[in-house]
């Protein structure tokens, strides 16, 4: 019990900051692996001339799964999962006046077909080619109870047992796992599933004497499958170099060119530092591009810098505010790494609300991730 509400209190509680998931769209999935019932899984009547109290042991069996999904730019994942289990039954144990069946006196397994939904959340971006997610989910299971058995020293004459019954119950799991990116588009998932349902009761008889079974059913899956992409992922945006040293999307326009002013008092000098997706650090030639400004502003009587960050809509509200000021806070420190005066600057977060070129939301946009430098002179 403190296993299964620690799986689903951390999957219900998860609350992590948006990454760069390269694709979004539909997928695909397959896996086997081991099914673990275990032992001393409490069987009771519930109906019928014998009143019964026994533990059920299981053996280790074999456990498939296939899924169809949507992945999720920001790292959560739906899918429709279709699962089967089957695990023999090794033998009944009973109380101390009704006798069981010895692994000799019975045989028979345990099959479970289940449809479950679920929601699972990819942990980090990828990078490493390694994902940690975690997840849970509900549906629907049959369970199918095949078992005979005979003990002819049994106590009180109960030597004759039969079980042959589906029942249907409310099921639930709690999912853990990694994937290793193996190719572009396909990964190797190693997942751990808590899986049960709630008791379902079966139909047998003991003796020929009509019987009603109620059982408890709980299950430990260790699994690895394979899951593919249907869609191919987001190309990766193509920069081109600008005269200040700065790289911007080969689709945008680079930066208006710094003209020396030779009034007495200088012109403002604007720059824009464009950032990749998700990102929030310098290139090196963003950084070249801070420190010439830098010491151009130092030349003459800076009134004050006004320091910018934004977003693009691809994030959340929250996320994307969090992320603009991320990129504000880099250019401000290299710019007084460059000399600019602390106390001359001002500091601006706007997140998605003033992009440079709108777009729906959602919709990622290179030209929208950008800090913009204003610098004033006296």
């Amino acid at each position: 019990m403190k296993l299964r509400a620690t799986l689903f209190a951390t999957a219900a509680a998860l609350a992590v900051a948006p990454a760069a998931h390269a694709y979004e769209g539909l997928y695909g999935a397959i896996g086997a692996g081991l099914s673990y019932v275990g032992d001393d899984r409490d069987v009771e009547t519930t109906a019928g001339p014998l009143v019964g109290d026994w533990e059920a042991d299981y053996d280790k069996g074999i456990g498939v799964y296939t899924a169809l999904g949507i992945a999720r730019d920001s790292g959560w994942r739906t899918e429709l999962e279709f699962n089967y289990r089957n695990n023999d039954v090794r033998h009944w144990a009973g109380n101390s006046w009704v006798s069981g069946w010895s692994d000799a006196q019975l045989s028979g397994d345990m099959s479970v077909y289940a449809a479950m939904a679920n929601l699972i959340k990819d942990l980090g971006d990828g990078s490493s080619g390694v994902t940690p997610y975690i997840g849970a989910g509900i549906g629907y299971a049959w369970l199918d109870y095949e078992l005979s058995g005979a003990n002819p020293t049994a106590i009180g004459g109960f030597d004759n047992l039969l079980v042959n019954d589906t029942a249907g119950a409310l099921a639930y799991q709690g999912i853990a796992g990694l994937s290793f990116a193996l190719a572009e588009g396909l990964a190797l998932d190693v997942s751990y599933r808590y899986f049960a349902t709630l008791k379902p009761e079966f139909s047998g008889t003991i003796n020929g004497a009509p019987m009603t079974f109620e059982t408890e059913y709980n299950n430990h899956s260790a699994y690895a499958g394979l899951r593919w992409n249907f869609g191919s992922s987001a190309p990766k945006v193509q920069y081109k170099d600008c005269w200040d040293g700065s790289s911007v999307p080969v689709s945008a326009d680079c930066p208006p060119q710094l003209v020396e002013q030779q009034s007495a008092i200088a012109e403002p000098i604007a720059v824009t530092v464009y950032f990749d997706y998700d990102k929030s650090n310098l290139t090196p030639e963003a950084a070249e591009l801070i420190r010439e400004a830098s010491a151009r502003a130092m030349s003459n009587d800076i009134e004050t810098v006004n320091v910018a960050g934004h977003a693009d809509r691809s994030g959340g509200d929250a996320y994307n505010q969090a992320l603009s000021q991320r990129r504000a806070n880099v250019v401000r420190d290299a710019l007084i790494a460059n000399g600019v005066p602390a106390s001359k600057i001002n500091m601006n977060a706007y997140g998605e609300s003033k992009p440079a070129k709108p777009t729906p939301d959602g919709v990622r946009e290179p030209l929208n991730r950008r800090t913009e430098v204003t610098i004033s002179f006296e």
